[in-house]
């Protein structure tokens, strides 16, 4: 008892609440193997449609592989320019994971199988903080607990239902089911959700693993974390640092003693660090200032989304604090998850305030956990009293009803993206042979000039060559540059900038070159054909 106020919930039993680290891998492991789902259907779809498979099953992808690539090539640096940029891009990046992606690069891997291999990792990394976390809050000691974890695994909220009812009354076909879900759900709005992609996961490992360490009070770690997630992500990591320090003031005007001064100094020293670097550092090369102005999208998490994804957990967390008169804030874990919940929901609405900047991406299920966890003891118990049914039909229809309802989202999420993803990254067989004669042709300063826009894009993750136009938000006047390219191959038009050793062209297989160019056919299919000056190789 410290300021007349209890510092935490009294502890479950070691036993009870910590089974063995064996029983927690495996229980992560078995957890995380839907995640899985939409890989595998990333290899099957395409080889049925005979495509070749790239192992991305996301767009985005494939850029998390070109920036590990810049820190490499020519040389290794610390920091990488955009490889989207063009020339003379300044080296002013920095990130965790994407050096580590381009370390495994070295090892001569296809680039899918470099992505995957680190998905593995950080699907399990957070996966297991992730089982850590809920036995540290909830525990494991009782079925419905256990049952709980799968729940706040792979628990959602109401968009399917929402779209189902409305395809039943109104007669649309199923794909209206996920037409509530922005983007078909790729925003993934629940935890579960985040563990399909791969950086999402790192992320979320980190941000969980934060705040467990400061509910332990390892307060070092907790810091190193949002450091590190800080260094690796503007969105997450400001949102973490801002959890930590709104959580840390309160305690200590509190004066409950579960941090202390010096955390909270370092914590807004991070921040302050956090908001020079990605808002006003890199902010001094014109490059990333386009980029900026590309990012600044309203991509709004408005209350007809927020409200079908958070309604689940919302509800159970306002049936526990509902009529305690503010008695459950005494417990400072739910002083945690309270702020935790604020902090992140209040960035999702930045745009009521300032001129907005993705704020749906501040959401990716962060809110979603925070609720989940200040209303966990309202689904135990719920869960508790399905299992004490003396019926057993009854028992089980009631379990499958509940779960049914709880895991809906996800479940008809997965299968339908196994089957069916707009956003899956695979190539034809010409696509696929250009990329390959352009990996073992290329060399770092080379330029590529590509109609092909999947080709363009994928020439920064596959060569150490860059491309005219690249990724459709991370390339700096992505649409001028997309013109310029069109004119060359429908006008003739070149720029000044290509009339330099190293640039390469891939065409249609009927484009001839202009004469001024004095380029040679190198390689060629029935699609495509690659043109380069003599005096290249």
């Amino acid at each position: 008892m410290v300021g007349g106020m209890p510092a935490l919930e009294i502890p479950l039993p070691r036993s009870a609440r910590s089974p063995s680290a064996g029983w927690m891998n495996w229980a992560a492991l078995l957890l995380a193997l839907p995640a899985l789902i939409p890989l595998a259907g990333a290899f099957i779809v395409p080889y049925q449609h005979n495509r070749v498979a790239a192992g991305f099953i996301e767009y985005d992808m494939p850029s998390y592989l070109a920036e590990g690539r810049a820190y490499f090539d020519p040389g290794f640096h610390l920091t990488y320019g955009n490889p989207y940029a063009g020339y003379n891009s300044p080296a002013i990046y920095f990130q965790p994971h994407t050096m580590l992606l381009g370390f495994l690069q070295q090892f001569g891997l296809d680039p899918g199988v470099t992505f995957n291999l680190f998905g593995l990792l950080a699907l399990f990394f957070a996966a297991s903080v992730a089982v850590r976390f809920y036995l540290e809050v909830v525990g494991a000691d009782t079925t419905a607990k256990r049952i709980g974890l799968v729940c706040f695994f792979w628990g959602g909220g109401v968009f399917t239902l929402v779209g189902l009812g409305l395809a039943l009354v109104r007669g649309h076909p199923l794909s209206s089911l996920w037409q509530f879900e922005p983007t078909w759900g790729w925003w993934m709005l629940n935890f579960g959700r985040n563990l399909v992609y791969p950086t999402e996961a790192y992320y979320h490992g980190l941000f969980l693993l934060s705040l467990l360490a400061l509910i332990r009070r390892r307060l070092a770690l907790s810091l190193a974390c949002a450091a590190i997630l800080s260094c690796s992500h503007p969105f997450t990591g400001l949102a973490l640092i801002l959890i930590l320090i709104a959580y840390s003031g309160i305690e200590l005007v509190i004066g409950s003693g579960t941090v202390n001064l010096r955390f909270m100094l370092v914590a807004i020293l991070i921040a302050v660090l956090h908001v020079t670097y990605y808002l006003i550092w890199l902010n001094r090369f014109a490059d990333h200032r386009i980029l900026q102005s590309q990012w600044q999208k309203a991509w709004l998490y408005p209350p007809k989304t927020f409200i079908a994804a958070l309604i689940i957990v919302g509800g159970l967390a306002i049936w526990r604090l509902a009529g305690s008169s503010f008695h459950y804030f005494r417990d400072a874990r739910i002083r945690l998850f309270a702020i935790w919940f604020l902090v992140v929901f209040a960035l999702t609405q930045h745009n009521l305030f300032i001129r907005p900047i993705q704020p749906i991406h501040f959401a990716h299920g962060y809110d979603w956990m925070a609720l989940f966890f200040i209303g966990a003891p309202v689904l135990i118990a719920t869960l508790d009293s399905s299992l004490k049914v003396s019926r057993p039909w009854f028992r089980r229809s009631t379990l499958a009803l509940l779960l049914g309802l709880l895991l809906l989202d996800n479940s008809a999420w997965l299968a339908k993206t196994a089957v069916h993803n707009d956003y899956l990254v695979s190539l034809t067989n010409s696509q696929s042979a250009i990329l390959h004669w352009l990996r073992w042709n290329l060399k770092s300063g080379d330029m590529v000039i590509c109609r092909d826009g999947l080709i363009s894009y994928l020439v920064s993750t596959y060569t150490p060559a860059q491309s005219w136009q690249g990724h459709e938000h991370n390339t700096p006047s992505m649409e001028q540059r997309h013109n310029e390219v069109e004119r060359v191959f429908s006008e003739g038009r070149v720029l000044p900038e290509w009339k330099r050793p190293g640039v390469v062209y891939v065409s249609p297989a009927a484009w001839l070159p202009p004469a001024e160019l004095s380029l040679e056919r190198r390689y060629g299919n029935g699609e495509f054909s690659i043109w380069a000056p003599p005096q290249d190789r």
